[in-house]
């Protein structure tokens, strides 16, 4: 066999990442969204002597901490171009420090550094690998795995795109900016909660200000709470970072606080059970939703359920007549509703004949989207007109087909 015939497949070899069970991660490189390279080196010293000098992988680092086994920090020194660390004896040291190897050049990204051993890289979550040390490898994994020598890599975010909305709170208007791959579908602020759809499974960053939604944060997919990392925080805003295992809908919300157990005092005279503390919750701190329609019609993004929660703030709410008429619904429709959405969810013959009934409901009211309704006079007429047009297709109609059924038989 001719020397020459094994060059393509040293080549593939070294530009193509290797499985991430061909070797311990003793030396990891972590690479944020800006360009900051932490790295992570795990090292193995000998226990016969008390000093051990490590070549870093670029003559820019900073902030270096060797850790031994036992969780004692131990003392560094940069020597010219390697750390000197006092090992003491030990056997087992994980070195950390950050390493000027990424730079940017007109939006593209590239990682340059040289490394006597395997490397684990993670690049940022909406990176888009362009080439391995020069050679075109379009590769959608942030996750790599490099063999020993000369490395680079570069990459850019080009299909990550800045999506912005505007939302009303505390009586300003305030901006979400959502940084992503995918499709943004819907998206809804209603009470504190901020909602949007999906297309795909890439990782994304929310900018959230916090007069909109404020810490403590819950961040969940299709219902399902998801973990999530503080990006960056500032006084008025942070930066979540979201990733996604499946398309859907997105739900950020304040943590629901759990109710305080007061315990009393025991003695031995009197022994009473621990009182739990519940605030009240009223129609008005529900979140605004409207529970039947939802579970009707599967997602508060459904169009059925915005059309309502559009009708109800930008319509009735804007008045006292309106206003009054929703307390007072309010009061009446959630003593019953959970208990019907619950029964939709577990019986889909059920809330499809839910749906069914509501269905002309919901088209007659889309009538007051075309109207305009500024007064409490207009409110009250459109308000007795759309009652009477529901009375008659709910009562009126199935009443008079049953009279003429019996006139016939």
């Amino acid at each position: 066999m001719k020397y020459y015939s094994i060059i393509p497949i040293l080549l593939l070899l070294f530009i193509i990442p290797i499985s991430s069970e061909a070797a311990e991660k003793n030396l990891v490189i972590n690479i944020s969204a800006k360009g900051d390279a932490k790295v992570i080196h795990i090292l193995t010293a000998k226990s016969t002597i008390s000093t051990v000098e490590v070549q870093p992988l670029s003559n820019k680092i900073s902030e270096i901490v060797a850790i031994d086994d036992k969780g004692i920090i131990l003392d560094t020194t940069l020597q010219g171009d390697s750390i000197r660390i006092d090992t003491l004896g030990v056997t087992y040291v994980k070195l950390s420090y950050n390493a000027d190897i990424v730079t940017n050049d007109a939006g593209l990204w590239r990682v340059t550094y040289t490394a006597n051993e395997n490397t684990f890289i993670t690049l940022p979550p909406l990176a888009n690998i362009v080439s391995m040390n020069n050679f075109p490898n379009y590769v959608k994994n942030n996750s790599l795995e490099m063999p020993p020598g000369q490395i680079s890599i570069s990459y850019d975010t080009s299909d990550a795109t800045i999506k912005e909305f505007s939302v009303y709170s505390e009586g300003t208007q305030q901006s979400v900016q959502i940084m992503t791959g995918s499709k943004i579908d819907g998206f809804i602020y209603d009470d504190g909660k901020i909602l949007f759809g999906i297309d795909d499974n890439v990782p994304m960053i929310v900018r959230i200000p916090n007069s909109v939604i404020s810490e403590p944060l819950q961040v969940s997919l299709n219902g399902e709470s998801i973990e999530y990392q503080i990006y960056f925080q500032s006084s008025t805003d942070s930066w979540l970072q979201i990733e996604p295992l499946e398309s859907g809908t997105i739900t950020i919300t304040e943590k629901i606080t759990e109710p305080k157990i007061i315990e009393e005092k025991i003695t031995e005279q009197q022994t009473t059970e621990p009182k739990i503390t519940e605030e009240k919750v009223t129609p008005e701190t529900k979140g605004g939703g409207c529970l039947i329609a939802t579970a009707t019609y599967g997602s508060e993004l459904a169009p059925q359920v915005q059309q309502l929660r559009e009708l109800r703030d930008n319509k009735l709410l804007q008045t006292e007549s309106g206003a009054s008429f929703m307390n007072t619904f309010n009061d009446l429709y959630y003593s019953f509703s959970p208990v019907i959405a619950d029964y939709e969810r577990e019986n889909p013959v059920f809330r499809e004949a839910v749906k069914l009934s509501i269905t002309p409901m919901i088209t007659s009211l889309s009538i007051l989207n075309y109207v305009d309704m500024n007064s409490e006079i207009e409110v009250l007429g459109y308000g007795i007109s759309l009652i009477l047009l529901n009375v008659g297709m709910y009562v009126g109609i199935p009443a008079i087909v049953i009279v003429r059924i019996k006139n016939r038989f």
